[in-house]
């Protein structure tokens, strides 16, 4: 009978104790979230791939991790011990994969109980493509000029084609490789440079080596030059003969080293015609010779001849005092 009226005092009446019992739970947490702490921190995400593939866009480098406890236990954590992954490696096909960020803990937050670990966010989606190489160019990428009077005339770069590799598609899509910039400011000689290679594209990597020699030969530079108004000037003309009016302007268009050009006058051209076989007043043609400074080339010159007219002059005075009119030179 005391058993009977036991269970009938524990069940009468029973949803208003059901009800007291789930207040009395909601109660309980109620005050357990408001004792609990909470910590916000990010950490790197590791992504673990199939043997021989990649991801080939972008995702999310590293994830938000919101840990909840008691203050006296979170707060000693080290953010190196809470490691967030995304395994991707059942995965053996090229695609789009959503999948989702799994926690572990380890160190100080291995035997911490009653620590609640949210990620944000809790998926990532993934392209997943095959690893392939490929040989590409390397173009050098230069900057700037060799000194006044120099120039490049020709460049090396060994080796010539690198081999990279990647995703597919960035692989396909790549036609050459190119170098970190190569200064030629103020360079008057030869030179050789290590120079790194440079992709801009974060998904393309070296295979063998980052580097390539660089070679670049620097000579002083040539130039084409024509000079004008050069006087022609009559050598070796007999005496008792001049000429009959003054000889005409020539140009001589010369090739030489930029700073030797830029350095010489006009003056120091010149036209010659050699008369020293005419013997008789009256009409002759003549050829004419330039005359130019040591290491300028004459590419070309006017006129080539000149029809000159040799008169007599009475005597030496007469003749001196045309030939200082600067027709004719002795």
């Amino acid at each position: 009978m005391k058993s009977r009226g036991f269970f009938y005092n524990l069940f009468s009446n029973w949803p208003a104790k059901v009800l007291s019992l789930a207040a009395a739970v909601i109660i309980f947490l109620f005050y357990r979230m408001n004792t609990m702490d909470e910590r916000f921190f990010g950490i790197p995400l590791h992504v673990e791939l199939p043997s021989g593939f990649a991801v080939s866009a972008d995702y999310p480098k590293s994830v938000r991790v919101t840990l909840r406890g008691e203050g006296k236990k979170i707060y000693p954590i080290l953010e190196e011990d809470i490691v967030a992954y995304a395994d991707l490696r059942k995965h053996k096909s090229e695609g789009l994969y959503k999948i989702p960020v799994r926690i572990t803990k380890k160190g100080t937050a291995a035997g911490v109980e009653s620590l609640e670990i949210k990620v944000e966010p809790e998926e990532i989606k993934f392209t997943l493509e095959k690893i392939i190489q490929k040989r590409v160019k390397v173009v050098p990428i230069l900057r700037g000029v060799p000194a006044h009077g120099y120039e490049l005339t020709q460049f090396t770069v060994r080796p010539s084609m690198i081999m990279v590799q990647g995703p597919r598609t960035h692989i396909e899509s790549i036609k050459q490789i190119s170098t970190s910039e190569i200064s030629l400011t103020g360079r008057i000689k030869d030179f050789t440079s290590i120079i790194r290679l440079k992709s801009s594209d974060p998904y393309v990597h070296f295979v063998d080596e980052d580097r390539v020699e660089f070679h670049a030969s620097i000579e002083k530079a040539v130039i084409l030059k024509t000079f004008a108004d050069v006087d022609i000037i009559s050598i070796d003309l007999q005496s008792g003969l001049t000429l009959a009016k003054n000889l005409p302007k020539g140009s001589i268009k010369v090739q030489g080293p930029q700073l030797l050009i830029e350095s010489l006058k006009p003056g120091q051209f010149g036209l010659t015609v050699d008369c020293s076989e005419v013997r008789e007043a009256g009409s002759t043609t003549l050829a004419v010779k330039p005359e130019v400074p040591d290491g300028v080339i004459v590419l070309s010159y006017e006129p080539e001849s000149v029809v000159l007219d040799f008169v007599r002059v009475n005597n030496v005075n007469a003749a001196d005092e045309i030939n200082r009119g600067g027709i004719k030179r002795q």
